[in-house]
């Protein structure tokens, strides 16, 4: 018959036991990580962040781009000489928000990885070119918004004419002038993005007020390290 002594070693032993599963069950990803090599560390911590969730800052913006769900796959990893340095390649379908924005893409990322403190992190953000891409938009939106013509020239590319036309003329004369956008979908290639924008202005011209909706494609192509519209920006 057990005493209580044995029933206290018992229950001591069980708790130690439960309390290296549960530190097992969390870590042993990285460790198992580590052991294979920088491809599958690299992997589980593009794939960690699906269940944890994106809260990517973007340029300009007073809010960061949120994930509602993400999911990374078909990864592949190039790691680089030396070992300190790595490149993944995945498919992303992303939906979530930026501000009152609603932001949904599919398409290819890039991410740079370097070692700190002995594990493999993103350089910057786990999904850089997603960022770089809703920057521009937010500064295109932005610039129209205030109707400044420097600003939105700054965004377009080398073949890229710039702001004129009917439309540029009717938005640069609507005042208390709040140019939204409801949503923007994107197609992410490795050089190029499609943009569908779904857009509202409000305000007032001379002779009426204006409450307009819209949807409209927008082309951006890869620069250097910035996303730029071309042809258009309208």
């Amino acid at each position: 018959m057990r005493t209580p002594q044995d029933w206290s070693r018992f229950g001591g032993g069980l708790i130690v036991l439960l309390a290296l599963g549960a530190t097992l069950a969390l870590f042993a990803p990285r460790i198992l990580g580590a052991a294979a090599g920088p491809e599958l560390e690299i992997i589980t911590a593009l794939k960690e962040t699906e269940s944890q969730g994106l809260s990517l800052p973007v340029p300009g913006a007073p809010q960061p781009l949120m994930s509602r769900q993400h999911r990374f796959a078909r990864i592949t990893v190039n790691v680089a000489p030396g070992g300190q340095r790595a490149e993944a390649f995945a498919t992303l379908d992303f939906e979530g928000t930026l501000g009152e924005t609603r932001v949904g893409t599919a398409g290819v990322e890039r991410v740079p990885f370097v070692v700190r403190d002995g594990s493999w992190v993103p350089e910057t953000t786990p999904a850089p070119r997603l960022v770089a891409v809703v920057t521009a938009l937010e500064s295109r939106r932005r610039a129209l918004q205030a109707a400044d013509a420097e600003a939105l020239g700054r965004l377009a590319g080398p073949d890229t004419p710039g702001v004129g036309g009917p439309e540029w003329e009717t938005l640069r004369q609507v005042r208390a002038r709040g140019y939204r956008v409801e949503a923007w979908y994107v197609r992410l290639e490795r050089d190029d993005a499609i943009v569908t924008e779904h857009w509202r202005l409000q305000g007032a011209l001379p002779a009426r007020p204006v409450d307009t909706r819209g949807q409209r494609q927008l082309s951006l192509s890869w620069r250097g390290d910035e996303f730029l519209f071309s042809p258009s920006l309208m």
